[in-house]
């Protein structure tokens, strides 16, 4: 019996023991010890802002000319240009690049955030949409590569020069690319200048021309002008009788050569050259019809300047004193008025310019209009009319000024159909120009690129908001949309939007419905759900075009207390209790046997024996106890839990 009493006490000292060293450590310490580590945040997501710029923005098929990309890359957060050496990937929807017979794809190395490329027109007409791509981000713009403009040779001015040559003319026509070879009957003149329009040489002797040019005579040759010398696109037009040798005239009887231009408004008002011999001021200049002086019937012209060689003169209207020459070819009636001698050139100058449009000097622009542009061509007289044609609809634009051969206009709008342009660009098919007053025009198919700006988004920030907090977007594109511009976060519109500059837009998170967060559980000791902060896409959207772009999870909104329903589950009631067991002597070992309460607890023991002074009370959770003498004593336990208390109080008898 006293052996099995022995073994017992052992066991309870065993446990005692035990308990007390596992409360060493408190139960929210991590195993180890130590001081908690804080998890390291994920190291975030860098972007890139990537701008494509082209210069020029258009160019012509299957010609020499060439577009310059430019490629500029920094980071969206700080602005700084990846490392020299990095490579962006650029492509294009038509065009090559390095030569017309290059690939459609190129990488390029950056050097402190830029890079360069040429791109080349094949036989293709269109827009190429060249986009380069970083590390993810992208970045385009939109090159308008048109059909070359018609090719012609209209005229030469002077008309009429010495046999001798050496003499500078201009060749005028459309669609004139250099290199270019100009011959006078087969003998090459010297080029001084090109232009699309115009062709400065210096005139060939007649002798090279392969004509003999007496004293008093004059002979006229065809002038030949070839483009793209030596090119596959190589074309050559020539006009017959284009330019006179004249060796002089006689001293009474004038004579006309040429008269340029040879076209002109049945308004008159157009200045002309008349260049001959024999002229002595003052002269009369009639334009009319008739053979010679005594059955000419015309319109005199009003004469500004007179030479032996040269008349400058400015037409009549084709109506006038009887006279109707309108849309005729008419002859010339020059009048020496002092000696009475005179000559008529025959058909000579044509009233009622046939409207040609041949090109256009600038071919893109904004959406917006503004953009001041030239058409080229002959025949026009103010007032005329404009328009642009797209599919379905024509759109009048607005003109500044009008000479005979150029119209310069101010584009209008594009039209918008409530769809966003393809590849961000609206292109008219055609120009055509109309004479107001005699109805005269016509129709080219020359288009002009419309260009309508789509907006890129690079970051938002903060990243991570609630709702009705400011917020600020980061990227290009933005200052054409102007404040017409809505910000949709998930699917609802953010307020308080403002365009203040191209990379920035401020905006308001919206307030969002609670089906567009995600929801989860509640945290430890907590019943119940509650929504978490959620990822949402954030969409920029220019309302005048219905051009949008959207940034997927491009912002955290965070719900706040919306939406939850966690409770804290209240603790178990606290219950006091104990047990006593004799170890050796008077001593005995108390243990705790208390339910209830949360973590931790506190304990105090009273063990009834006032007599032993500080020694009589305790705070560890199974203490042990040596009384002085065999008795009976009141043992006191008091347990507390946060604000839960409870004590327990039992005799025991000590042996």
């Amino acid at each position: 019996m006293q052996a099995l009493r022995n073994a017992l006490r052992l066991l309870l000292f065993a446990l005692a023991l035990a308990a007390a060293v596992g409360c060493t450590s408190s139960p929210t310490e991590p195993k180890g010890g130590g001081t908690p580590q804080t998890p390291k945040p994920p190291e975030p997501t860098v972007t890139f802002n990537v701008s494509v710029t082209a210069n020029p923005p258009g160019i012509t098929a299957g010609g020499s000319g060439s577009s310059n990309i430019v490629v500029e890359v920094h980071r969206s957060d700080n602005g700084q240009v990846p490392a020299d050496g990095s490579i962006v990937h650029v492509t294009t929807t038509l065009g090559a690049f390095g030569s017309a017979s290059g690939a459609n794809a190129v990488d390029l190395q950056l050097v402190n955030g830029r890079a360069a490329a040429t791109l080349f027109a094949t036989q293709e007409t269109g827009t190429a949409a060249v986009t380069a791509t970083f590390s993810g981000s992208s970045g385009a713009t939109n090159v308008r590569i048109t059909q070359a403009a018609t090719f012609f040779v209209s005229s030469v001015s002077p008309s009429v020069g010495n046999p001798n040559g050496g003499e500078q003319v201009t060749v005028l026509g459309g669609g004139f690319s250099s290199p270019v070879r100009v011959t006078f009957n087969g003998a090459t003149a010297t080029v001084k200048s090109v232009t699309g329009g115009a062709i400065t040489v210096v005139t060939p002797s007649a002798a090279a021309a392969g004509v003999t040019v007496g004293v008093g005579q004059t002979a006229a040759v065809s002038v030949a002008v070839t483009i793209n010398v030596n090119k596959p696109d190589q074309l050559s037009d020539s006009i017959d009788r284009a330019f006179t040798y004249s060796l002089g005239g006689g001293t009474d009887q004038p004579s006309v050569f040429s008269v340029t231009p040879a076209l002109g408004t049945n308004d008159g008002g157009t200045t002309v050259t008349i260049v001959g011999d024999g002229f002595q001021s003052p002269v009369q200049v009639l334009f009319g019809l008739g053979a010679s002086a005594t059955s000419f019937n015309g319109v005199e012209a009003t004469v500004q300047s007179v030479t032996t060689n040269r008349i400058v003169a400015v037409t009549p209207a084709a109506r006038g004193f009887g006279q109707n020459l309108t849309n005729q070819l008419v002859n010339v009636l020059v009048k020496n008025v002092n000696t009475g001698f005179s000559t008529v050139a025959s058909q000579v100058f044509r009233y009622g310019v046939p409207v040609q449009i041949t090109s256009m000097t600038q071919g893109s622009g904004s959406y917006l209009g503004g953009t001041r542009t030239s058409i080229q061509g002959s025949g026009f007289d103010d007032p005329v009319a404009v328009a642009f044609g797209f599919t379905g609809v024509s759109v009048a634009q607005q003109v500044v000024s009008v000479s005979g051969t150029q119209i310069v206009i101010l584009t209008s709008p594009a039209p918008l159909t409530g769809t966003c342009p393809a590849n961000g660009t609206i292109s008219s098919t055609s120009v055509s120009v109309t004479n107001i007053d005699n109805g005269n025009g016509n129709t080219a198919n020359i288009g002009f690129l419309f260009q309508v700006p789509l907006p890129q988004i690079g970051a938002v920030s903060p990243p991570s908001v609630t709702a009705s907090t400011q917020i600020m977007i980061t990227g290009s594109g933005f200052s054409t949309l102007s404040n017409n511009v809505q910000v949709i976060i998930k699917d609802q519109p953010a307020t308080g939007v403002s365009v203040p500059n191209d990379r920035t837009i401020n905006a308001t998170a919206p307030p969002q419905p609670l089906a567009n967060f995600t929801s989860g559980a509640c945290p430890p000791g907590q019943t119940g759900t509650r929504l978490l902060p959620t990822p949402m896409d954030v969409t920029v959207r220019n309302l005048d075009t219905n051009c949008s772009v959207t940034l997927r999870n491009g912002i955290t909104i965070d719900p706040g207390n919306l939406g939850n329903t966690c409770t804290t589950t209240p603790p178990p009631t606290l219950v006091a209790n104990f047990s006593a067991q004799p170890l050796n002597g008077h001593t005995e070992q108390f243990i705790d046997m208390s339910t209830g309460g949360t973590p931790p607890l506190t304990y105090l023991w009273d063990f009834g024996e006032p007599s032993s002074g500080a020694m009589n009370t305790s705070t560890a959770q199974n203490p042990s106890h040596t009384y002085a003498a065999t008795g009976n004593y009141t043992v006191m336990l008091k347990v507390t839990s946060g604000a839960q208390t409870s004590q327990k109080t039992l005799v025991i008898a000590v042996p």
